[in-house]
């Protein structure tokens, strides 16, 4: 317990001392890569494969001669991070086999984001299938050894390979039981800027969630699959739409988080060109929405306006839902004057009228079928601001 407390508040000094520019700008990333890319890729039947199957060590490994990891596989995977509109990037440098993917794809991958002016993120699985010290647990008479092995390696992967933004773990056991926070000291003298996962089991700067979204205190991500595997798995083709992908990405922003999409390379170590058609028509939406994305605050209006709404400055941006079809829409609980309503993608304008908290929209271009998610640009008399729905009791809002 004393450790814990003693931890507390050296995170309290830790967030007091970053600089807010570090925080802000991994907000301000907004949508990021993951990629998941390792020996189960070899196996095609996605990342878990050596634990569904309980394969030994010995059958497991013996595909490593066949493992492709040339740097310049990372610098194309990059690069399509880049061109699809995203500003940060997390490769798995260790999953939960103990493979290291090696020095080469890890050193070209962070080199590739700097050329790119891509955020770098390096995963870390604490948990080795591959280790027997592991496997025995925190009561196995060699557990201290493991814990010297995960302090290494985690030490080297903050030396190594020059500035790192993002630490993100995955199969960590209890924090207490591998020195966590004795750990994070260390790391963060190595790397002063570094931002670490909460996924270690403690309360550090970045919440992260798999496959769900909702809302967090200060930075977090949402991770997602772009289908249904996180390895590459050759069977799996269900595929999310773009329009799928684009209301993810409205709906965590609107809440404060970011987008994490994972992308799973083939034992080519390429990216196949669904995954790309996909991505680039995400793109297309950005190019002409991303001002509704990038650097924005969450939920302007405090949650009372009951829309996907995200503001920069004076000018809050609203994503017209599912269940709107046209011609007219009403949207309720904004207490701004509106100045001006144009259609963000076009910059066409809407027509409207205004009664006290009640917004009429007129005049709307009927949705067609699979078109993209439409977003409203609204510019106002100030601030954003709300107003009570009175059907709700007053500490009550709606997260979407």
């Amino acid at each position: 317990m004393t450790i814990s407390k003693n931890y507390e508040t050296t995170m309290e000094n830790h967030r007091s001392a970053m600089n807010d520019t570090i925080r802000q700008r991994f907000h301000e990333f907004a949508y990021g890569m993951f990629i998941h890319y390792g020996l189960y890729t070899l196996y095609e039947r996605g990342e878990w494969v050596m634990s569904r199957e309980r394969m030994s060590n010995e059958e497991y490994f013996k595909v490593i001669p066949q493992f492709k990891n040339y740097g310049f596989l990372a610098e194309e995977w990059v690069g399509i991070a880049a061109r699809s509109g995203m500003r940060y990037a997390v490769l798995t440098t260790r999953h939960h086999d103990g493979c290291f993917i090696g020095d080469e794809l890890v050193g070209s991958f962070c080199d590739a984001c700097r050329k790119h002016g891509l955020g770098i993120g390096l995963y870390y699985s604490v948990g080795d299938w591959s280790d027997f010290d592991f496997r025995g647990g925190a009561k196995g008479p060699n557990w201290g050894r493991f814990v010297e092995k995960t302090h290494r390696q985690l030490k080297e992967l903050m030396m190594d390979y020059g500035p790192v933004d993002y630490l993100f773990y995955d199969g960590c056991p209890s924090p207490q039981s591998w020195k966590a926070a004795e750990l994070h000291r260390e790391l963060r003298r190595l790397q002063p800027g570094l931002l670490i996962s909460c996924r270690c089991g403690l309360e550090e700067d970045v919440a992260s969630s798999e496959q769900h979204s909702g809302t967090h205190a200060g930075l977090w991500e949402s991770c997602y699959t772009l289908n249904d595997s996180w390895g590459y798995n050759r069977y799996d083709r269900h595929w999310k739409t773009p329009e799928k992908i684009i209301e993810l990405l409205m709906t965590l922003r609107h809440n404060g988080g970011n987008l994490l999409l994972n992308v799973g390379p083939d034992l080519s170590g390429r990216m196949g060109k669904a995954e790309i058609g996909i991505l680039n028509q995400v793109k297309a939406w950005l190019d002409r929405n991303g001002e509704a994305v990038y650097e924005v605050v969450p939920h302007p209006f405090d949650y009372k306006d009951q829309e996907i709404s995200v503001a920069h400055g004076n000018t809050a941006y609203i994503q017209l839902q599912a269940d709107y079809r046209g011609p007219e829409r009403m949207i309720c609980g904004i207490g701004n004057r509106i100045k001006d309503i144009t259609l963000l993608s076009t910059g066409k304008k809407i027509g409207f009228v205004q009664n006290a908290d009640k917004l009429t929209l007129t005049g709307l271009p009927f949705k067609k079928k699979d078109e993209l998610p439409r977003v409203l640009k609204l510019e106002l008399d100030g601030a954003p601001f709300g107003i009570h729905n009175p059907m709700w009791p007053e500490d009550h809002f709606r997260v979407h």
